[in-house]
């Protein structure tokens, strides 16, 4: 890993914490039964709201999980190389809120803590693979 910046560890300071707060907050609702959002006193359409974020965390991560794996491995074996492969950029970021809103909002379920899970792994332009790609490539 090469030498960095103060600026570049604060924001890899940031990243990391928002990044482990969003399965923390699956987990703490759907495994533990820790309700992470019992200071809002929400009565009413909680669950609805919960069911229109948890559609729009499994459009937005799986739109991602095609733009960035699928896109190119089709695009090589098309092809046969990767020359001349224009990358196609999906919604960096925005499926790990989409995910933590669902995780807190909906009923706690294991099944579904599951499955909020696994999207938040696939995501092609999530936390993960930011974290995978810093490791990889440096900060």
């Amino acid at each position: 890993m090469k030498y960095s910046s103060r600026e570049d560890i604060v924001v890899l300071v940031i990243f990391v914490t928002i990044g482990l707060i969003v399965p923390g907050v699956v987990v703490l609702r759907h495994f533990i039964g820790i309700d992470p959002m019992s200071f809002l006193n929400i009565k009413w359409g909680r669950t609805v709201l919960g069911f229109v974020f948890t559609l729009l965390a499994t459009g937005v991560c799986l739109l991602n999980f095609y733009l960035t794996l699928l896109v190119p491995w089709l695009y090589k074996r098309r092809h046969g190389s990767m020359a001349d492969f224009a990358h196609m950029s999906g919604l960096p970021l925005v499926g790990g809120f989409f995910i933590l809103c669902a995780g807190a909002l909906m009923p706690p379920s294991v099944p579904l803590g599951i499955y909020l899970l696994l999207l938040y792994v696939i995501d092609g332009n999530g936390f993960p693979c930011f974290f995978v790609s810093v490791i990889g490539n440096g900060v």
